[in-house]
């Protein structure tokens, strides 16, 4: 996350060098102020242009394979978490030679809340070299309080349950490329603890939705799968594409035998494409949706939830986890708009929906829409990492703002 970065970098651009006016004019041999402010190409570049010197916004600038780091101070606010303070680390760069290998994405970070709330959470997406093999992981540890709305879709009046948990999440997949296709194939391990599970109105003595679906109010589920993976990837980057599409098949087999409370299964499917808009142009449609089914009882806090995908980064405008249930679909449209001829500048309109099975019969209820505008500014030319400030609206028509470095897909 990078507010404190799109804070001071705004500032910057405010107080920066001004345009040049209709009067001026060009000095043969020197460059012009318009010329110069087209050089401006991400925020080592302002930063260079103020300073009078090179500001790098990576620890890592090699022309070489080689992963670049952005260290950055993480201050802002999530809608489900409140205000909090931390550390965030972006990956981004190219572990083999770029012509033969996908580009590698991942990010740490490590917060603490107003809210008394601590996470700590590590993504990797790394392409070896050829990309002969790709890790995909997803490591977290919360403490956190969160409200939950019950299963099925967002009806209206929906009353809030608040609970405390600590979460252990290890998700581990590696792939093997099939020849020298797109195509990978893996297996992977899946494991979520969730502890200390406190539902503030059950203790209180109410039936809430976790205590009538869980048949009480257990204070720790555990769940361990073992899951077989199809990995399809032809974007021209991994970062923020414009052409391409992603697929990601996942069948998970949860036993006893392997440290589950329960033996059941789910299917996670992930697919996002690319495409610009008008073809001549380099704005670009992307499409983003995902299948999340469970096949047998699974805990409560295990069930298909929004924002609960690997970067939490599903359903836009909605709190995270407000809409759970034992299937869900989710689908988004995404319009990226360049702003500026350097790509300085960038803009986005989307729009989601989603749809939940309702309690009782398993069958999907009324689709949950959501949408909202996007600024996008550069931050890495190299990687092509922008930093992102969005405001979005769910069916509550809350305005929520939500903060990143990166796109949302």
């Amino acid at each position: 996350m990078a507010r404190l970065a799109l804070s001071l970098t705004c500032a910057l651009v405010a107080f920066g060098p001004r345009p040049a006016r209709a009067q001026d004019h060009p000095v043969p041999g020197v460059p012009s102020a318009a010329d110069s402010l087209a050089a401006l190409r991400d925020v080592g570049d302002v930063l260079a242009r103020l300073f009078r010197r090179e500001v790098p916004t990576e620890m890592v600038r090699e022309a070489r394979p080689g992963l670049s780091v952005t260290l950055l101070p993480s201050l802002g606010y999530n809608p489900s978490y409140g205000a909090f303070a931390g550390v965030s680390v972006s990956l981004g760069g190219w572990l083999g030679e770029r012509a033969t290998t996908q580009l590698s994405a991942g990010s740490l970070g490590a917060s603490y809340s107003t809210t008394g709330q601590i996470s700590v959470q590590f993504r990797s997406d790394f392409y070896l070299p050829d990309n002969a093999w790709v890790l995909r992981g997803d490591w977290r540890y919360l403490d956190t309080s969160q409200e939950t709305f019950g299963l099925g879709p967002a009806e209206p009046g929906r009353s809030a349950y608040p609970m405390d948990f600590l979460l252990y999440r290890l998700h581990q997949v590696v792939y093997r490329r099939v020849q020298d296709s797109n195509v990978y194939a893996g297996l992977g391990v899946h494991f979520d603890r969730y502890a200390n599970i406190h539902d503030e109105r059950a203790a209180a003595g109410e039936l809430t939705p976790f205590s009538v679906y869980s048949g009480g109010t257990p204070e720790q589920t555990q769940s361990v799968a073992l899951s077989a993976n199809v990995l399809i990837d032809s974007r021209d980057n991994a970062i923020n594409a414009s052409r391409g599409v992603f697929w990601n098949g996942s069948i998970r087999a949860y036993q006893k035998a392997f440290g589950s409370d329960q033996d059941r299964q789910s299917l996670w499917s992930d697919f996002r494409g690319f495409v610009r808009l008008p073809g001549s142009s380099r704005n670009v449609l992307a499409v983003w949706n995902t299948l999340w089914f469970t096949f047998g009882n699974g805990p409560y806090l295990d069930l298909p939830a929004i924002g609960w995908d690997t970067y939490g980064r599903s359903g836009r405008g909605f709190l995270q986890g407000n809409i759970r249930g034992t299937n869900q679909i989710y689908t988004e449209f995404e319009y990226r708009l360049r702003l500026s001829r350097n790509d300085m500048w960038g803009a986005v309109g989307f729009v989601n929906f989603m749809a939940t099975t309702a309690p009782g019969d398993g069958a999907f209820g009324t689709l949950d829409p959501g949408g909202g505008v996007g600024l996008r500014m550069k931050f890495n030319k190299k990687t092509n990492t922008n930093l992102s400030v969005d405001a979005a609206r769910g069916q509550d028509d809350v305005t929520r703002w939500f903060f990143g470095l990166q796109e949302v897909f």
